[in-house]
């Protein structure tokens, strides 16, 4: 109980510092304006890129400092909005809802599901050899199959597994360069 307080001023006062220095200057309440705009418009991807895994009253949390921040570093890194997330959710873990996203995002007959794509992985090699390295962080279905987001525990960058509907899988950098391929039918 007492480290919630503590914590809870110490956050306080993190604010109340950046508020009276964004009312210094006529040029700081803009850009003020432009991150709020900018880290509201990234709660809402946060949670439409995977619904299922992130908790949007817990985003509103998350000072918008915080979330440009993250925006700004996953951006330079190439990478998406389950990228951004996660690197939130490193100081605000309660983003994450407690169900993982195993949720089929898929209601085509045509392709796979989010989660039979999920267990094609298990016949990747590179995924195999790293699985106990990696954290999914976020799935986007596409017109081909499943793109799987990833990072490396301990914050290493990671990049992209591609599950395709014709059997490909490959590792993609967040820039979009193609590693390890594989397949799994």
């Amino acid at each position: 109980m007492k480290q919630a307080g503590q914590l809870s001023s110490t956050s306080n006062s993190s604010s109340s510092t950046a508020t009276s220095s964004s009312s210094s200057s006529t040029t700081t309440k803009t850009v003020s304006a432009a991150d709020k705009k900018e880290a509201e418009q990234m709660r809402t991807n946060i949670v439409q890129s995977d619904p299922d895994s992130w908790d949007s009253a817990a985003l509103a949390q998350v000072p918008d400092s915080v979330i440009v921040a993250a925006t700004k570093k996953s951006n330079d890194m190439g990478g998406n909005p389950g990228t951004t997330a996660n690197m939130i959710a490193e100081q605000y873990p309660n983003i994450k809802k407690n169900g993982s996203s195993d949720s089929d995002m898929d209601d085509s007959a045509n392709g796979l599901s989010a989660s039979e794509a999920k267990n094609k992985l298990n016949s990747f090699e590179f995924y195999i050899k790293n699985k106990s390295h990696i954290e999914l962080t976020g799935q986007e279905q596409t017109s081909d199959g499943w793109e799987f987001t990833y990072s490396f525990v301990g914050g290493s960058t990671g990049g992209v597994l591609v599950v395709n509907n014709d059997g490909k899988i490959a590792d993609k950098t967040f820039s979009g360069i193609e590693g390890e391929t594989g397949s799994w039918k």
